[in-house]
C-alpha cells in the first residue's frame, strides 16, 4: 500500500504484519509512504522460492526498482528491520537513509515469550492502553507468527547478518525503547558499533 506524498520511504513491517500507527500516518503526512506486505503475511499467500529474511530483501529491491524508481529512504521494524539490514548489504545503492526500529536478527528472542503469545503480546507493549489501530483477527495472527519459521526467523538470530554488518555503508538511525524487553539494549549498542555511520 501507497500512501501521502513527498520524497519516498519505504517501511517493513514487523512479525504482526502492517499496522497503520499512528507514526506511520504521521509519516504519510510529508513523505510518499510505501508498504509492502511480506508474502505469507495477513492472509496473504507464500513465494516458493522466499524462505528468509535475506530473499525477502531481494524482493523489497525489486518492489522499489518497480515503485519508487530511485533509491530511497528505508525504515524496518523489528523483523522487518533485519529485512532492512539485508537489503542495505544486498541492494546498497537503493538504500538512501536507514531507520532501524529495534530491529531483529541481531539476537536469540526468549524461547518461552514465542510459545506464549499473550506473555508476547505484554512484553512488546509497555502501555497496550496506548494503541490507536484495530487488532487482527486471531487467525491472521496465528498466521503471522508461523511466518517467523518459515522465514527462518523463529529463534531471532541470524549469524550471517551480524557477521556482515559492517559491510553497511547507508547512515543509519537506531530507535530502541528504553523498556524493551525483547530486545535487549546491548544488542543495539552492538548493532552502532558494527555500522560505518551510525546513531543509536
Amino acid at each position: 500500500e501507497t500512501r501521502g506524498s513527498g520524497r519516498g520511504l519505504v517501511y517493513l513491517h514487523p512479525a504482526g504484519g502492517v499496522r497503520w500507527t499512528r507514526a506511520l500516518e504521521r509519516l504519510a503526512q510529508t513523505r510518499t509512504l510505501h508498504v509492502p506486505t511480506f508474502p505469507g503475511f495477513d492472509g496473504t499467500a507464500t513465494e516458493a522460492d522466499v524462505n528468509s529474511r535475506r530473499g525477502l530483501a531481494r524482493l523489497v529491491g525489486d518492489y522499489i526498482e518497480k515503485n519508487v524508481g530511485t533509491a530511497c529512504d528505508v525504515m524496518g521494524c523489528s523483523f522487518g528491520g533485519a529485512v532492512a539490514l539485508w537489503l542495505a548489504l544486498e541492494r546498497p545503492a537503493l538504500v538512501d537513509h536507514l531507520v532501524l526500529e529495534c530491529p531483529a536478527g541481531l539476537q536469540s528472542i526468549d524461547p518461552a515469550l514465542r510459545k506464549n503469545p499473550h506473555a508476547f503480546y505484554k512484553a512488546l507493549f509497555a502501555h497496550p492502553e496506548k494503541i490507536a489501530y484495530e487488532k487482527k483477527p486471531e487467525h491472521i495472527e496465528a498466521q503471522n507468527r508461523a511466518m517467523l519459521a518459515h522465514y527462518g526467523a523463529e529463534g531471532g538470530k541470524d549469524p550471517q547478518l551480524l557477521e556482515s554488518l559492517d559491510r553497511i555503508r547507508a547512515i543509519t538511525l537506531i530507535l530502541h525503547g528504553t523498556e524493551d524487553r525483547i530486545i535487549a539494549a546491548e544488542t543495539m549498542r552492538l548493532l552502532k558499533s558494527r555500522l560505518a555511520c551510525a546513531f543509536l
